[in-house]
């Protein structure tokens, strides 16, 4: 027998072991990339855009909040807020007028601190309302938070983006918004809210409610005179409640109020004549 034939066989084992090896780092490096890839790699040893470091970075930016470090927060998010296009945009937004609002509301009050933190927030949160394409949850929270510190003409504003997302919460959201407006001392403007409510619902329960109710606050903002004509020409769209006797009443009131008492009498002539055409056998 040759000497060729007598070499010892290498196990197919040993053989095949190194391209196994060398098969699984290549699966594992495959997926490593595809979840890089997923994160927003570019391909570059270089994550500063990816979706993954604009969470990190949002989320570092919360941390630091929590512990009071304002300006460390803001400095997370920057490289997220200078990219528009970056998916997590709108939440770094979020984040900013989180930080901004909380160190606003722990400056000591009537400071000047607290004026110019409050001053800020606003011009923010006007660009904010603006910029739009917020969710109806994001705009309630603006709309709390507003109010908090003073911003009413925002807060308004944000409830009743409220109520254009929410269909379903439009009626509470409005009310929110009236609320807002009376506390600012625009009653007149909350008023004339409320009516509209009332022209826009089929409940005659709650048409007679709104009705009443923005009457009444444009009376106390804008007088007896304004409260008439308003209450006319709301009347005019609203049939159901027109004729009922508290509403008569107290239109007559209005128009004796403004100073005109023939006005009131016709109110007051024609509820009677209504009322006698209902009792007639």
């Amino acid at each position: 027998m040759s000497p060729a034939l007598n070499k010892p066989q290498i196990p197919a084992q040993q053989v095949l072991r190194p391209a196994s090896i060398f098969m699984f780092i290549v699966v594992i490096l495959a997926v490593i990339l595809a979840i890089a890839w997923s994160y927003g790699w570019n391909g570059k040893l270089d994550f500063k855009n990816s979706t993954a470091n604009a969470q990190a970075r949002i989320q570092s930016a919360e941390l630091l909040l929590k512990s009071g470090q304002y300006q460390a927060a803001h400095q997370q998010l920057k490289p997220v807020l200078g990219n528009p296009q970056d998916p997590a945009y709108q939440q770094a937004q979020r984040m900013q007028w989180k930080i901004d609002w909380t160190n606003a509301m722990a400056q000591p009050p009537h400071s000047a601190a607290r004026a110019k933190a409050r001053a800020t927030l606003i011009l923010r949160l006007d660009q904010l309302l603006k910029e739009g394409h917020w969710s109806a949850k994001d705009y309630a929270q603006f709309a709390r938070e507003a109010r908090m510190i003073g911003a009413y003409d925002q807060s308004a504003e944000a409830w009743l983006a409220v109520a254009r997302k929410n269909p379903e919460a439009a009626s509470q959201a409005m009310n929110s918004a009236a609320d807002v407006w009376t506390a600012n001392g625009e009653s007149v403007k909350a008023g004339q809210l409320l009516l509209q409510m009332a022209l826009h619902n089929k409940q005659s329960a709650l048409q007679k409610a709104y009705f009443i109710r923005g009457l009444a606050l444009i009376q106390g903002g804008g007088g007896a005179r304004l409260a008439l004509t308003k209450g006319e020409k709301a009347l005019a769209g609203l049939p159901e409640i027109a004729k009922e006797p508290d509403i008569v009443l107290m239109m007559a009131r209005l128009a004796l109020s403004a100073g005109q008492p023939e006005l009131a009498s016709q109110w007051l002539k024609a509820q009677l004549e209504g009322s006698a055409q209902g009792h007639r056998p």
